[in-house]
C-alpha cells in the first residue's frame, strides 16, 4: 500500500487527536499524520502495515460502543506502531528489555506533548500502548480490553485470510530460522488457547469462536512441523561448549505476532541488568504486570508484541 494513504484515515487521525485535546495547528497534526503513515508504510513491515493500522481502527469502531473514550484508543493504536522491531534489530539493539516498546511509548509521550495533549491524556495513551504489546488487560479497564480486542480480531477472519496472515509473519520474521519461529509462534498459540477467552470485551466476545478455531488448526500444523524439524536436527552430530558462561535455556515463549522471547538461566552468577518488577522508560516506570484471576501467568511473563524486545536473545550469525 505504501505511503498513498487514504484521506480519510489522515483525517480521522487529526479528529481524534482534537478530540483528546491537542492544541496544535490542523497542518501540524496533518504532518503528524503523515509521518506515522510512513512508519507504519515501510517496506519491511509484512504484516504489522499501514492495512493492519487501518483494520485494528475499523475494529475498534465495531466494539467502541463498550469504551468509554474512543479517541484515545485510536490514537494509542497508530502510536502503538511507530516502531518495528524485528529480531535482528533487537540483537543490535543489546538485549534491552521492551526495548522497541519502549521506544514506542516515549516516541508518543514526546510527541503528543509537543502537539499540545494534555499531560494526563499523554499518560493514559502511555499506559494503553503498554497493555496492547501486553496483549492483555485488566479486568477492570475496560477500554483497554476494546483495544486489545480490536488488535486481536486479525485472528478471527477466513481460513484464506490467516493462511496469508501467517505467510505474512513469517515474512516479517526471517531472521528467525524455522525451528525458531515454529518453537515461538507455537508458544504464543499455545497461550492464546489456554485463556478462558481470548476476548476480554463483551463485543469481542463474537470473534471467539473463529480465532480458537483458527489457531487450533495452526497449533496441529506446528506440532506436525516442529517434530519434523527436531527429527532432522537430532540426527545432526552435537557442538560441544564448555563455556564457563554458557546460558542454559529454560523456557521459551512469544508474543502475540511471534516473536521469540528466551527466558536464560545462566550458569555463572551475573548482577541482573534491569529490575525484574519494573519497566522503565526515558518517561517512566510502564504500568505494573497484569495478575488477575487465570491471566496471571501470562502477565508475570509481561509478554509483548513484535515491537517489544527481549532480556536475552542468541540469535543466528547466519541471519
Amino acid at each position: 500500500m505504501g505511503a498513498q494513504a487514504p484521506q480519510w484515515l489522515l483525517t480521522s487521525f487529526v479528529d481524534a487527536m482534537q478530540q483528546i485535546g491537542a492544541s496544535a495547528t490542523d497542518t501540524d497534526l496533518q504532518n503528524e499524520g503523515a509521518d506515522l503513515v510512513e512508519r507504519w508504510s515501510a517496506p519491511e513491515r509484512q504484516l504489522h502495515n499501514l492495512r493492519r493500522l487501518m483494520n485494528t481502527l475499523t475494529h475498534i469502531d465495531e466494539i467502541a460502543s463498550s469504551a468509554h473514550d474512543a479517541d484515545i484508543l485510536r490514537v494509542a493504536a497508530w502510536y502503538h506502531g511507530a516502531f518495528l522491531n524485528k529480531a535482528l534489530e533487537i540483537k543490535l539493539g543489546g538485549f534491552q528489555a521492551n526495548f522497541a516498546s519502549t521506544r514506542c511509548i516515549d516516541h508518543a509521550h514526546n510527541r503528543l506533548t509537543n502537539l499540545g495533549v494534555p499531560e494526563e491524556v499523554v499518560v493514559r495513551i502511555d499506559e494503553l500502548i503498554a497493555f496492547l504489546t501486553r496483549h492483555r488487560a485488566p479486568r477492570s479497564d475496560f477500554d483497554a480490553q476494546v483495544l486489545v480486542d480490536a488488535d486481536l480480531a486479525c485472528l478471527s477472519c477466513s481460513p484464506q485470510d490467516y493462511k496469508k496472515l501467517r505467510c505474512a509473519l513469517r515474512a516479517e520474521l526471517s531472521e528467525l530460522d524455522d525451528l525458531q519461529f515454529i518453537k515461538a509462534r507455537r508458544a504464543l498459540v499455545k497461550k492464546l488457547l489456554g485463556y478462558e477467552s481470548i476476548y476480554q470485551s463483551p463485543l469481542g466476545a463474537a470473534w471467539e469462536d473463529t480465532a480458537r478455531a483458527n489457531l487450533e488448526v495452526e497449533l496441529a500444523r506446528l506440532d506436525r512441523e516442529k517434530a519434523q524439524l527436531c527429527a532432522a536436527q537430532a540426527d545432526e552430530p552435537e557442538e560441544s561448549d564448555e563455556s564457563d558462561d554458557a546460558d542454559e535455556i529454560v523456557e521459551d515463549t512469544t508474543t502475540t505476532t511471534g516473536t521469540l522471547i528466551i527466558k536464560r538461566r545462566s550458569i555463572k552468577k551475573r548482577p541482573p541488568l534491569h529490575s525484574p518488577d519494573d519497566e522503565v522508560t526515558s518517561t517512566g516506570v510502564l504500568p505494573p504486570m497484569i495478575a488477575d484471576g487465570e491471566d496471571g501467568d501470562e502477565d508475570e511473563e509481561a509478554t509483548s508484541s513484535l515491537e517489544s524486545a527481549v532480556e536475552s536473545l542468541d540469535l543466528p550469525t547466519s541471519d
